[in-house]
């Protein structure tokens, strides 16, 4: 399910609960007034997001602000366009504050803020309307814990969501205990605010927005425990009370000083073929830009219809930095996903927008720690960038490469893992899992990669640091293989690559 109609879907539905408990009467909500405020918000964000696109010369994201007029009306507060005319003016307009704000407190069109933070925190300061969070009743709780799990494993952010919520306990329990509470009724006061909050609803659905937030887990770390402490119920900091909203755009302005701020437009030289399907893409490598190996980057396409994944996708760089060219590559089905069909409609000259290097699949500072290199299909990028770095700056380091393609015509960059054996020691292994026979004089493996054939190629796995690399299923599986192995957990690195 891709990212954006799993969210739209989650936020539905909890809409829909809210509702259907207003109508039984067990939460404070008039149904009504919910789907009007709904409707309301959703009309604002989508016409907002139009003009502002004609504006600034972009590409409306409707998709993007339906989610973003979704999430407003589960900690806005419903109200009555007949009633609470006044309260139901300042909601709406949250939704076009959010949209604005997208557009007009951006870094080279790169909004800072979460939309829907910064939507209800000016409708607070325009109209004195504050956001109720409503989403944070706690019968609404198993439904927002068990969507946000899966919206967050989705976005590959359940470590970011697990260590804020963390934070958030230690901070609520020192809170409590700073203010004179003995122990246990600090532990009770954890429980209490964890049950009558929106932490769970924030953690998974606004604090993990990719765009606003750091791409390295150590910076995730620092910005998910400033949102923690600024959360602490009536902390008040030179006389402003803190609410989430608050707590959310002070760490993206966190994450805006201490992430990269490069953009560059690239220039396609060269499309090649790597195998059946398979295309690599050549960009002559701009001035400034800098990655290490290992690392990926987002990459733009203006496609006028990009569907409910957007302009945007993250790749591997298959490229070293050693090297003048910038190179990714991509699989591309029978039926490709329109930005997989732009990209590969792609000609020479034509350009293309790459921004936000990131990544923390690298290889070890240590260069005496022995590497274990697996990967399956096209996730053989990353490595080939970290291949090549250590041929061309003759770093040797103790290296093992296991390959997993359907067919012998699926190897990519097969002879640049063929001169590596001799410049700098690398072992390679390649295994077809194509069905028929093997082709005449194949010396390699055949089969699904397990812990048989792991424990063949890589015998001393267990001492090695483990990088895997291919699709969220390959992954998945090797890395259980290789725990059964006996490799440590905090010894398997991943990388898995979703479809475009």
């Amino acid at each position: 399910m891709k990212m954006y109609r799993l969210a739209l879907g989650y936020l539905s539905g909890l809409l829909a609960l809210g509702g259907l408990f207003g109508l039984l009467g067990w939460i404070a909500i008039d149904p009504l007034s919910l789907i009007a405020t709904t409707a309301g918000l959703l009309a604002a964000t989508l016409a907002a997001d139009y003009a502002f696109a004609k504006v600034f010369r972009s590409w409306a994201n409707h998709e993007s602000a339906a989610i973003t007029a979704l999430i407003l009306a589960l900690i806005s507060g419903p109200a009555s366009p007949v009633a609470e005319t006044a309260r139901f003016f300042a909601v709406v307009m949250s939704g076009v504050f959010a949209i604005g704000a997208k557009y007009l407190i951006a870094y080279r069109r790169q909004h800072l803020f979460n939309p829907a933070a910064i939507g209800v925190f000016l409708s607070s300061l325009a109209f004195k309307e504050f956001a109720s969070w409503w989403v944070g009743e706690p019968i609404l709780l198993p439904a927002v814990i068990l969507g946000g799990i899966l919206l967050a494993w989705k976005a590959r952010r359940l470590r970011l969501v697990a260590f804020f919520l963390a934070a958030f306990a230690a901070a609520v329990f020192g809170a409590a205990l700073i203010q004179g509470l003995p122990p246990g009724m600090a532990i009770g006061s954890v429980g209490f605010v964890f049950l009558h909050t929106e932490a769970f609803f924030l953690a998974a659905v606004m604090l993990t927005e990719p765009k606003t937030s750091p791409k390295s887990f150590g910076l995730q770390a620092v910005y998910a425990a400033i949102v923690a402490f600024l959360m602490i119920p009536q902390l008040t900091i030179l006389a402003v009370n803190s609410s989430p909203e608050l707590a959310l755009i002070a760490a993206n302005l966190f994450a805006f000083l201490v992430s990269p701020k490069g953009r560059h437009l690239l220039a396609l030289r060269e499309k090649r073929p790597l195998g059946p399907g398979i295309y690599s893409f050549a960009f002559a490598y701009p001035k400034g830009f800098r990655h290490e190996p290992g690392q990926f980057a987002d990459f733009t396409l203006p496609i006028r219809a990009p569907g409910l994944r957007g302009r945007r996708r993250a790749f591997s760089i298959a490229s070293s930095s050693t090297e003048p060219e910038l190179l990714i590559a991509a699989r591309f089905p029978d039926e490709p996903s329109r930005f997989k069909a732009a990209l590969a409609a792609l000609k020479p000259g034509d350009s293309i927008l790459v921004t936000e290097v990131a990544g923390e699949f690298v290889l070890p500072r240590d260069r005496g720690e022995k590497l274990a290199f697996i990967a399956g299909g096209v996730g053989i990028t990353p490595f080939r960038s970290m291949v090549k770095h250590m041929a061309d700056t003759g770093e040797r380091r103790d290296a093992v490469l296991l390959y997993s393609v359907r067919s012998e015509g699926d190897i990519a960059f097969g002879g640049l893992f063929a001169e590596s054996a001799g410049s700098i020691g690398l072992r390679t292994v390649y295994t077809l899992t194509g069905a028929g026979r093997s082709p005449e004089g194949w010396a390699g493996e055949r089969g699904r990669i397990d812990a048989a054939m792991l424990e063949r190629s890589v015998p001393d796995a267990a001492s090695r640091t483990c990088y895997v690399s291919g699709s969220p299923a390959f992954v998945a599986h090797v890395a259980k293989e290789l725990r059964s192995l006996g490799v440590r957990r905090s010894r398997i690195r991943t990388d898995p690559f979703e479809g475009y």
